[in-house]
């Protein structure tokens, strides 16, 4: 599970109250509007336009790449192997973060196998490869919303996501159809110690004949600075499941990361599957480089 959590504290003090307001009530209406594809994206570049106090040098810039490779059976009866390479935008500018993913997808799978966003229901055919570009993520994040960090060293942010349903449905990389996300983060700040937890609700996009679960997600853990360029981490993510009578979504992660220069940051990663919806294992690298 690729998730960023580097975070740059970037402070405006005017007219927080409106942007965080008006955040909340974007956030309702792509909820509203999450089976109108055409109505996301325009929700989605009016929130791009909704901060009018940036200047360019309160900026960062960011893209991240890199490679995991996940394996399990998934609650079937084949092996089910995935290479997932993702290629990241991070904009941050104020108090807003927006991230751009698009990811290229290789899954060797049994025939009638589907991918949907971290999630694998396993086929029943022969192995086959599959290969191409996944289902494309947008988000955007309030970040440091109570003016907290500074003073308290904790921070809570609220963020927005959109799944797109880019994926070639009929290569089982995807549903075809798009899924939102609101979720909020706790970060708390101590020392060498950085600890969060994440609260989200996904609303899945339903394909044709099958009726996909909306589903709870927790996302918990931290890291501890060892030295001034060296991190160690450990974190745990849960999702419900897609319907019932398949299992929860469980992985566990620990993670090394090293800053390699005032630019570019290294992170290795294992992970730990629990249960038939979720990889036995997997590994995986990503470099951050910052313009």
């Amino acid at each position: 599970m690729l998730f960023q959590l580097n975070r740059h504290v970037v402070w405006n003090m005017n007219n927080k109250f409106v942007q965080f307001s008006g955040l909340l009530k974007l956030f309702s209406v792509i909820y509203t509007l999450r089976q109108f594809k055409t109505y996301v994206l325009i929700a989605f570049a009016l929130l791009v336009l909704f901060n009018e106090t940036v200047t360019a040098d309160e900026s960062i810039l960011k893209m991240t790449t890199g490679a995991e490779y996940t394996t399990g059976d998934f609650g079937g009866t084949q092996s089910i192997d995935e290479w997932y390479v993702p290629f990241t935008t991070t904009y941050t500018a104020d108090r807003y973060t927006f991230r751009l993913t698009v990811p290229y997808i290789r899954v060797t799978a049994p025939e009638g196998t589907v991918q949907t966003d971290g999630t694998i229901l396993p086929g029943t055919g022969t192995r086959t490869t599959e290969s191409g570009i996944g289902d494309v993520i947008a988000g955007v994040s309030y970040r440091d919303a109570f003016n907290s960090e500074v003073t308290s060293g904790t921070a809570v942010d609220f963020t927005a996501k959109v799944k797109f349903g880019t994926a070639d449905v009929n290569k089982g990389l995807g549903t075809g159809e798009n899924d939102y996300t609101i979720q909020a983060e706790l970060y708390n700040y101590y020392d060498r110690l950085m600890s969060f937890g994440i609260l989200g609700y996904k609303f899945r996009g339903d394909p044709p004949g099958i009726n996909l679960s909306d589903s709870l997600l927790i996302f918990v853990g931290g890291n501890y600075r060892l030295t001034s360029s060296l991190k160690a981490g450990l974190d745990f993510y849960f999702q419900e499941a897609l319907f019932s009578g398949i299992a929860d979504q469980k992985e566990l992660t620990a993670f090394l990361g090293y800053r390699l220069s005032n630019t570019q940051y290294l992170r290795g990663y294992l992970i730990q599957g629990f249960g038939d919806a979720s990889p036995d294992w997997g590994v995986g690298v990503m470099i951050t480089i910052r313009q």
